[in-house]
């Protein structure tokens, strides 16, 4: 490997290398000082590379950036390319030998392991492919270093050997007799191509399981959202009902009073008319009006209690309303006092990250995080929520996998009390499931014995 490396950043679009230039260029990108107008609003893939000077690729470093709406770079990206680069796990071979990869499947730093990307290395769209004729291409005009001698001799050896396969093939004296040490030689390098081919491949199926894995997660987060949603609109719904339902009984047990008013008068009236059977139509005249006049009554009463229902019930809407705007109100104020309260911390805090330090936390199933200035505030506020969404779960549900996690029992209820029988440890929050990971339907609810379980539980 030569002495003399160069350093050049590469970004992609859609499936092909859009833009390339010298590190240099985009520590000035980096700075502010230029911007990307082309990348605006957007998350672009980049890959940082460490070219020798035969521009053969000894180091890459797959990363992702954000630039804003104007086309500026995050003021808050810190990814150490030379580091990740200096220290990444071993890659296929680019014509210099397997070079150091870094990319998400692989990342000797874990906390940046959210800031990288995996390649594709199907057969036609390989990104190491891509890289590599980009700066076999273009590395001269970009001002990478060349060494045209070695360059040269690489040539010169290529087509040697290229001329002396096609020479082979002539008279049979002239073909050369292997000497075990040369069979030997060649065995060694048979197995070494093998065995980079095989690391190419772990690194491939690595990164098949990794994306697998994401496209899961997120597909179960979204379902999990749904569901919260769905469960919050029928909770209302049934409150509603619950409520009209109770409304509807008070009508009912009112409308049964008034009916059972207006049956007693009329029971009464029929029996003072059979009494006074001897009295002459005036008597039957009065009642009459008096039947009408009290069946009158009876209707302006009920209107009245309707319309007083009918305005209890806008009074209570109203109240709601202001109730609902009152919190609103309460809760814009507490969080321009958080805020303005915060101001301070929060400049210090961009200060302490633009000199290049970093906030970590450690969450159980979330590992290492890094926390940026912006994030200060609603990580203080609730911890577990930042890393529940960090590990694409709910927060209820990353608090019952914490429980789960401390103390992995079966929490079947048998008898008032949980079974408390140790149960296989669930260590990813979005493959946990409450009530299936966190209870052994084998030994519950008669906890009968189970060796298998027994023996793994002991092994752990």
């Amino acid at each position: 490997m030569s002495a003399v490396t160069s350093e050049a950043v590469l970004f992609f679009e859609d499936a092909s290398v859009s833009k390339c230039m010298l590190y240099t260029d985009f520590e000035a990108i980096l700075d502010r000082m230029v911007g990307m107008p082309g990348f605006s609003g957007e998350e672009v893939r980049g890959a940082y590379a460490l070219v020798n000077d035969r521009l053969q690729v000894v180091a890459l470093v797959l990363f992702l950036i954000e630039f804003d709406d104007n086309g500026m770079a995050d003021v808050s990206w810190n990814v150490p390319l030379r580091h990740l680069a200096e220290h990444g796990d071993p890659g296929p071979d680019m014509g210099a030998g397997p070079i150091r990869l870094a990319c998400r499947s692989q990342c000797p730093v874990a906390w940046h392991q959210d800031q990288l990307w995996d390649p594709t290395m199907k057969p036609g769209n390989n990104d190491f492919v891509k890289i590599r004729d980009t700066l076999a291409e273009r590395g001269r005009k970009l001002g990478l270093y060349v060494d045209d001698e070695a360059l040269r001799t690489d040539s010169a050896r290529k087509a040697g050997a290229a001329s002396g396969k096609g020479g082979s093939g002539g008279e049979e004296e002239s073909i050369p007799v292997v000497k075990p040490e040369k069979a030997s030689a060649s065995d060694d390098q048979e197995r070494q191509r093998q065995a980079r081919l095989v690391k190419e491949l772990r690194l491939r199926i690595k990164t098949m399981e990794n994306k697998q894995k994401e496209e899961t997660a997120q597909l179960r987060y979204a379902h999990q959202q749904k569901e919260e949603i769905l469960s919050t609109q029928l909770e209302k719904v049934l409150m509603q009902f619950r409520t009209m339902k109770s409304q509807n009984a008070a009508l009912k047990e009112q409308n049964e009073s008034l009916k059972a008013q207006v049956d007693s008068l009329n029971s009464s009236l029929e029996e003072q008319a059979r009494q006074d059977t001897d009295q002459s139509s005036e008597i039957e005249i009065l009642t009459e009006q008096y039947r009408a006049a009290l069946e009158q009554r009876l209707e302006e009463e009920r209107a009245r209690l309707t319309e007083e229902m009918h305005t209890r019930e806008m009074e209570v809407l109203k109240r709601d309303e202001r109730i609902a705007g009152l919190e609103q109100e309460v809760n814009e104020a507490r969080s321009e006092g958080v805020r303005m309260a915060n101001s301070g911390a929060e400049k210090l805090l961009e200060k302490l990250q633009q000199l290049g330090l970093n906030f970590i936390a450690y969450h159980p199933g979330a590992g290492h995080l890094q926390v940026n200035a912006s994030e200060i505030s609603d990580y203080m506020q609730n911890p577990l929520a930042f890393a529940a969404r960090k590990c694409l779960v709910t927060e209820e549900q990353y608090r019952a996998w914490l429980q789960h996690y401390e103390n992995p029992v079966c929490q079947v209820d048998v008898g008032g009390q949980s079974c408390g029988k140790r149960v296989i440890r669930v260590d990813e929050p979005n493959q946990f499931k409450p009530g299936v990971s966190d209870r052994n339907s084998n030994r519950c609810p008669h906890c009968r014995s189970d060796s298998a379980i027994d023996n793994v539980l002991k092994f752990r």
